[in-house]
Order: structure tokens, then sequence, then C-alpha cells
């Protein structure tokens, strides 16, 4: 026989259950600002409270009522990995970019403003020009070549220094990024740990876990964030735990009670990374943390980085030393004596020539007429303004030293263009998932908006059911056995 008060109670829990579920519709619509925000949701069930009857019908005990069992969260796992793989190469293009954009303001913005390597080149041509062709004083016109000279020679300086101080900040650049990452690791797994004694503590008899959602959007910032370090993805334990792979590495794990984390350290260099528990080279699959390696590492024309660069400036800088040192005789009396030529530049104290030690001569430089015969013959000095026109193999480019100085920023140009393209398509795939990603898990105010009307109408209804229930009450208690009395 059905229970009298039966009715009662499944419409109270249907009015208590409804009440939380607007509970959490508003709780929804308040955070849908918030960052890393979930949208949640109140899990229910059925009551089922006859399975033990072994005598008389079940149909009796039907209609217990509802259960509210947890909040749960609108989340894909696919997506989230979707939009982090995607992530990670926005972090890679995105730091390349930004490393070669301080190069570029280094070798390639002073030759709009007249003050590069290629202006110096016209204005030593010029300055030879004037030599040997004007009947002004030639001690004025050389003091005017070695001046040129001297800016030529300057600017490559210049380049080297700049380049050299852009390696150095990008190393503590990459070292704040590592320190960074190593950070993030570990609060992805000091999260763990609390979030696994929340879901052991809501664990209910059914084996149904929930975990504490805010929590966990916590952590799947921080999932996002190392996204951009590195390839990312995520093994769930089934305990409100995770595992984190970076490029397959495992970085974040559980082994028991035991919550660990796998750190990166940089080489003696600066420019490589290591994983501390194996010793071996890390190979994060791309993020900025790839794009610093790469940026520091890169020293072929296929992938050129800072290295190529500075290469490509010391090979010009050679150039240039053994050209020029090798066109002005020096004056001998002796016409059977071998030939020698005057030196005009020179380079570091070992012998190595680079873009950062090249200078000029102490005999030059303690005396502009250095360059003139004594005779006045103007012959080699033509030859040198010949040779700015003449074209040389330079690390296997032929072409002039202007053409060369071209071709380097034509590269460097190249590589921006490709990198920014490669970047825009990255943020644009990333966005489109991200997008996917929140029309799942982000807040929608008008679909809210129609759960809580749609709620009010249930929790309108329920009320109802409550006075139905109460009136068939009266009538069973305080009408029903009256007839004869």
């Amino acid at each position: 026989m059905r229970p009298s008060f039966m009715g009662l109670e499944a419409a109270r829990s249907g009015l208590m259950v409804t009440q939380k579920a607007l509970d959490i519709v508003g709780n929804n619509m308040t955070n849908e600002k918030t960052k890393g925000y979930t949208r949640q949701r109140l899990d229910t069930v059925s009551l089922r409270l006859y399975g033990g009857a072994n005598y008389g019908s079940a149909i009796a005990l039907a209609g217990q009522g509802v259960k509210a069992v947890g909040v749960g969260q609108l989340r894909n796992s696919y997506l989230d990995y979707k939009f982090r793989e995607k992530y990670s190469d926005v972090g890679y293009h995105d730091q390349k970019m930004a490393v070669m954009e301080q190069l570029e303001g280094i070798i390639s913005d002073p030759e709009v403003n007249k003050a590069g390597i290629q202006e110096a080149l016209k204005e030593l041509s010029d300055a030879l020009n004037e030599l040997t062709s004007t009947s002004a004083s030639k001690a004025t016109s050389a003091t005017i070549v070695m001046n040129a000279f001297k800016e030529v020679v300057s600017t490559l300086n210049q380049y080297d220094s700049g380049i050299k101080n852009l390696v150095e900040q990008t190393k503590k650049d990459m070292a704040a990024a590592v320190k960074d990452f190593n950070a993030t690791l570990q609060q992805i797994s000091e999260l763990n740990k609390e979030i696994y004694k929340e879901v052991f503590n809501n664990s209910d008899f059914d084996g149904v876990k929930y975990g504490p959602n805010e929590l966990m959007d916590d952590r799947n910032l921080l999932l996002d964030e190392l996204a951009r370090y590195g390839k990312v993805s995520v093994e769930d334990n089934g305990d409100g735990t995770i595992n984190v792979m970076v490029n397959g590495h495992q970085a974040v794990g559980v082994d028991g009670a035991s919550y660990w984390t796998d750190e990166l350290s940089l080489d003696k260099e600066g420019t490589g990374m290591f994983w501390q528990s194996t010793g071996q080279m890390a190979g994060l699959g791309n993020g900025l943390l790839n794009g610093f390696q790469d940026t520091l590492k890169g020293s072929s024309s296929v992938a050129p980085g800072i290295p190529y660069y500075q290469e490509q400036l010391d090979l010009f800088a050679q150039s240039l030393y053994q050209t020029f040192n090798n066109v002005l005789k020096v004056e001998n009396a002796d016409p059977d004596a071998a030939v020698t030529y005057k030196q005009l530049l020179k380079g570091g104290e070992d012998g190595i020539v680079t873009a950062g030690n090249l200078s000029l001569s102490d005999e030059w430089l303690a005396d502009a007429s250095y360059i003139l015969n004594s005779d006045g013959g103007l012959d080699d000095i033509k030859a040198m303004g010949e040779l700015l026109k003449k074209e040389f193999s330079i690390g296997g480019f032929t072409g002039t030293f202007e053409q060369f100085i071209t071709n380097m920023t034509s590269t460097l140009g190249s590589e921006m263009n490709a990198c920014n393209t490669r970047l825009e398509a990255a943020l644009a795939i990333a966005e489109t998932a991200e997008t996917n990603r929140q029309s799942v898990s982000g807040v929608s105010l008008n679909e809210e908006g129609v759960n809580m009307m749609s709620l009010n109408k249930t929790f309108q209804a329920l009320g109802r059911l409550m006075t139905a229930m109460d009136e068939q009450l009266d009538v069973i208690i305080n009408q029903m056995g009256l007839v004869g009395r």
C-alpha cells in the first residue's frame, strides 16, 4: 500500500533540488566574465527505495522523488587538448617573432635612418671617388676616406654589440621562462593533492566522484598557461588527479601518496634545456621555450637564428679585412723585392677577425695620408673604389659588399614574414579551438536565462503539486468515512 505522506516527500525533494539548480544557474550567470570558469550543472537521480521488497508490489513505493548527487562541469577534454595543441604553436611563433623584431631593430632599422652599413659603404665609395677626381688637398680627401672607413667599421662593431646584448637578454628571458614553467608544474602538482582530498571526501557510496570545481578551474587555467611553453597532454587518473605530459615526457605525476614534478634546467651555455630526472636534452615539441632555443641556436640558412646573422656579419668583416689589406702596395725601391701590402684593417690579437673586433690599423689611425703614395699615384686608390663594386664569394653568397648586406637583411625580412604568417594562422586556429571549447564550457547568458525561466516554472508546478497532495490528505483525514455519522 502506498504510504500516505509519500507524495509530500516527492514534492519537497523536487522543490529543494529545483532551488539548488536555480542557485547553480545564478552562479553560472554571475561568473560569466570570470577567467577560466567552467559552466556548472546540478546532476540528479530519481530515488529508488523499493529494491529490498521481497513481498508485495514495488509499484506502491514508486515515485519517491529526486536526489541531487553533485555539481558537475560541462567540459570536453578533447576540445581542451586541441586548444592547448594550437596554443603551443602560438607560443613558439610569437617568441620567435619577438626576437626577430629586436634583431631587425639592430641590423635593418638603421638603414631607414641613413645610419646603417649600406649607407656607410655608399659614403666610403663617394669619398674614394672624391679622392681620385678632385683637385682639392689629397690629405684632406684622405682624411675623409679614413673617416668613411671608420664609419663602416664602427657600424659593424655596433651591430655586433647589439646582437651580443640581444643574445644575453634572450638568455635571461629564457631562464625566467624556465623558472615560470617549473613553478607552473609545481602549482599543478599542489592542486593535484588538494583536489584528490576533496574528491575522496565527496565520493558517495555509488562511487560517483565530484571534485572541487573552482580548484579544477584553477588547474585547467594553469594547464592552458603551460601549453604556451610546450606541447602538453593530460592523463586523467580517475581520482581527481592528473598526469601531465610535455611532448611525451611525464612532468607531473602521482605515485601512491607521492605527488612529484620533473623540472627543466638550463645547460652551461644557457641556450638549451634538459630534464632533471634524466639529464637528457628536453624537446618540448613546440611552445615559447623551443622558440627561445631555436633563436639562440639556429645557425643555418634553413632555420636562421641569432647565430646565423652573427656569423654573416663576421664573414662580412673577414672579407673586408682580406680585401682591403691586399690592395695598397708598400713602396719599395727594389723592383725584385716581394710585394707587400699596407695593412688598413686589423682584427683581434689572436688573429681572429670578427664584426666585433674589426678596426682600422694603428698605422692608418696615426696618419690619414697612410693610403697615399709618395709619388702622388692614385691607381691603388682607384682599385679600392673598384673593390666596392666587385663581386666576391662570401659564405656561399656571391655579390658585392652592399648586395651581401641586402641579402642578409632580406633573409631576415623573409623569415619575419613567414613567421608572422605562421603566427597569424596559429592564432586563428587557436581562436577557433577556443570558440569551440567555450561553446561547451563557457557561460551563455541567453541559455542560462532560458534555464532560469524553466526552473522557475518547475518550482511553481512543484508548489502546486505540494498543494494538491495536501488537499488529498485533507480529504483522506477529514472527509473520508464520515457517511452515516
